[in-house]
């Protein structure tokens, strides 16, 4: 019998990443706390994950690199001078991770080539703090919104600015940005209390949407019924749920949520959709510290997990992610994530990881003079 289970990482005020199996297969949901460890020295404030690879970013300026499949942290990504406000990996026409792109408060994005985690480029233009980044279906685009009252676009393949666009008649800062459908025609901006439409090949906003409650977070979905949708967090612990094929309609005003769910007696803080042979599903979390899982297809609450730390960010992956004959090797097979990170001193497998069988990173296009300060700082604790 095939299992319907994921697994579903979230990252705290407390420092800490908890990594919980969660198991719909039963009639009673269950969590198994699978790691729990304090990665940083500051809250965890982003997390994402491609295949292998986990990556968590923090007030204290670092970016961890964490091997799920061996469930061992691989080093620390050192080039920010500012909090990390959001990680994005993207993915080739293969489907495989190429890139992760980290933004900051310290005005900067930065590319990392996944392969061998080496520094490719840093966009740079924004003035002021960058708040969130989206990367285009086609991979080559990315966009940004930022504390300096304007949106970039920029040109992943030549690392350079492609576009800027300011908020000329909004009193607010972009807070969140998302493309939209499946070829990126439309992107979404959110502000403390609307969210703009835009058109990508005007760069002009073609519809609004008010709240009357603060955005916490946004993202888009497809359903079963193959429509896509744009899902606002909000303050008061709902998540509304907008078909954009409407937000994008000509002439379209006046928009209502289609639907929306309540699960948080407080403030959204972050949530994510995964999906599998089973159905989809959206798993949320909240400034009350819970863990909320939904069937989107019935929209109804399968389960709630309550960690008892205020947390900041989610990622959800495949339970198979990891290893288990590879686990068992290892030194300490019943230590969580921080422990086994410290009793593993092999140098020359995470040299072959970080730097390729060559022993060391390949030149790096761009600022040769920054070269030193903007490579990987490996740090095995």
């Amino acid at each position: 019998m095939t299992k319907n289970q994921f697994r579903v990482i979230v990252g705290s005020y407390e420092h800490n990443i908890l990594c919980l199996s969660l198991d719909l297969t039963l009639e009673t949901p269950v969590f198994v706390p699978i790691f729990h460890f304090q990665a940083h020295s500051l809250s965890v404030k982003t997390l994402d994950i491609s295949k292998r690879y986990l990556v968590s970013g923090s007030n204290d300026e670092h970016i961890r690199i964490y091997d799920l499949q061996k469930r061992k942290e691989l080093g620390t990504l050192l080039a920010h001078q500012g909090s990390i406000t959001a990680l994005k990996f993207s993915k080739n026409e293969a489907s495989t991770n190429k890139w992760l792109l980290s933004a900051s408060e310290d005005k900067k994005i930065i590319i990392w080539r996944v392969k061998d985690w080496e520094n490719y480029g840093t966009l740079k233009g924004h003035t002021g703090r960058i708040n969130d980044l989206d990367i285009h279906p086609s991979s080559r685009i990315a966009i940004s919104v930022s504390e300096d009252h304007s949106i970039r676009l920029w040109n992943l393949m030549t690392v350079k600015k492609a576009a800027v666009l300011k908020l000329r008649g909004y009193s607010q800062n972009g807070q969140f940005v998302r493309w939209l459908g499946s070829s990126g025609d439309f992107f979404a901006v959110a502000l403390l209390n609307k969210v703009l439409i835009y058109t990508t090949a005007t760069a002009k906003v073609h519809s609004e949407i008010d709240f009357k409650k603060t955005i916490m977070h946004m993202e888009k979905v497809v359903l079963d019924n193959e429509k896509e949708y744009l899902c606002i967090g909000l303050s008061d612990g709902n998540i509304e749920f907008y078909e954009t094929g409407l937000l994008c309609k000509e002439g379209a005003e006046d928009f209502k949520p289609e639907f929306s769910l309540l699960g948080h007696t407080n403030r959204v803080k972050d949530f994510k959709f995964y999906q599998n042979e089973f159905g989809i599903y959206l798993v949320s979390i909240g400034s009350d510290g819970k863990i909320v899982v939904w069937d989107m297809k019935k929209q109804e609450q399968l389960a709630v997990y309550d960690t008892g730390e205020r947390l900041n960010c989610i990622t959800l992956c495949d339970e198979s992610i990891e290893k288990y004959d590879t686990v068992k090797k290892r030194d300490s097979e019943n230590a969580d994530l921080g422990v086994q990170s410290e009793v593993e001193s092999d140098t020359e497998e995470l040299k072959k990881v970080m730097f390729g069988n060559k022993g060391k990173a390949s030149k790096k296009r761009g600022n040769k003079k920054n070269n030193k300060k903007q490579k990987v700082s490996v740090e095995l604790e």
